[in-house]
């Protein structure tokens, strides 16, 4: 059986011919390159991922928000792997002292990441009991399936869970002064 006859591949043909430009664009504002990843690369696994979504559900819509969560799940598993990775080659033995730190952050750049993960962290706080513990674990990318089993319920219902906790995050995000989020 050719491709062009595979019905799953025409549904992701037409998904990235729907949300392709959006993925590069969700991809680019990322900044990937500063840490040494390649964002075709991330692209790519945003694709791969949008491919293995639609074989596993044959009736699923993917909207928008599925498509920035995709991205944003693919993006924090590229920045892990990064951050896993030696990010300083092992010192040889002529080297001598240590390495001075990167100066391209700068203490505002710090100071509002730090910021960021505080107001973050404060909005998950304030979820209710139920939804939190499913929040946290999508947003460390735990898939839904194994977030099901981790807090003992079906997939549907923590899907439920996810994208009610999700909806109730961006808005308490929102109303702290924290950004917009499209969907």
């Amino acid at each position: 059986m050719g491709r062009s006859s595979d019905p799953n591949h025409e549904r992701l043909q037409r998904l990235l011919a729907d949300f392709g430009a959006k993925v590069r664009i969700l991809v680019a504002t990322h900044g990937l390159a500063q840490h040494g990843i390649d964002p075709e690369d991330v692209e790519q696994e945003v694709r791969i991922r949008l491919w293995r979504a639609v074989e596993r559900d044959r009736s699923a819509a993917f909207h928008a928000s599925y498509i920035q969560r995709v991205v944003a799940s693919t993006v924090i598993d590229a920045l892990r792997r990064a951050q896993v990775r030696a990010a300083e080659p092992l010192p040889d033995e002529h080297d001598e002292g240590p390495a001075l730190p990167d100066e391209s952050v700068g203490p505002e750049q710090s100071a509002s990441g730090t910021q960021h993960v505080e107001q973050l962290k404060a909005c998950l706080d304030a979820l209710p009991e139920r939804r939190r513990l499913p929040i946290s674990l999508h947003l460390q990318g735990f898939a839904l399936q194994e977030i099901a089993d981790l807090i003992g319920t079906s997939a549907e219902a923590a899907r439920k869970l996810v994208s009610r906790g999700l909806d109730e995050l961006k808005t308490r995000l929102r109303d702290m002064g924290a950004g917009d989020y499209d969907d």
